[in-house]
């Protein structure tokens, strides 16, 4: 019979006030995100999911996370992630978005999502099954 493996568990609150040791796997129990400890890092780097965790209320984003908008609501990036995390978003077609009521993506308050030359205070979406990446760079979020 094979070994089993255990996970550090536990709520994000707990996750983010946690350093993983290097290679120690972390599994956040509210947020259904897998991370990885490098040491340094508190709460670990988030890993990439293999599924979307569907938006139908406004909601806080985490780290690593992708996210299907099947409403027009509102989903808001993290005030801070390791360097190079990404969140990955997707607008389904069903979802009612229109220019006057778009899905919308924020930053965390008195930031802004760099996109190219600009910077915007949110990011609507309007167009459906169209994949955005925001990638946290340097302190802040920007559009891939």
């Amino acid at each position: 019979m094979g070994r089993r493996i255990q996970f550090r568990r536990g709520p994000e609150a707990t996750r983010l006030q946690t350093v993983l040791g290097n290679g120690e796997p972390g599994f956040s129990t509210d947020t259904k995100q897998l991370y990885v400890g490098d040491g340094e890092t508190l709460g670990g780097v988030p890993v990439l999911m293999g599924f979307y965790q569907v938006v139908e209320n406004d909601m806080g984003a985490v780290a690593g996370g992708t996210y299907l908008f099947a409403t027009a609501c509102t989903l808001h990036l993290p005030q801070t992630a390791p360097e190079g995390s990404h969140i990955t978003v997707k607008l389904l077609s069903n979802a009612g978005a229109s220019k006057a009521s778009p899905a919308k993506v924020c930053p965390p308050s008195g930031q802004s999502i760099g996109r190219g030359e600009e910077a915007g205070a949110e990011y609507h979406m309007t167009i459906p099954n169209r994949q955005r990446d925001f990638i946290f760079v340097q302190g802040g979020w920007i559009l891939a």
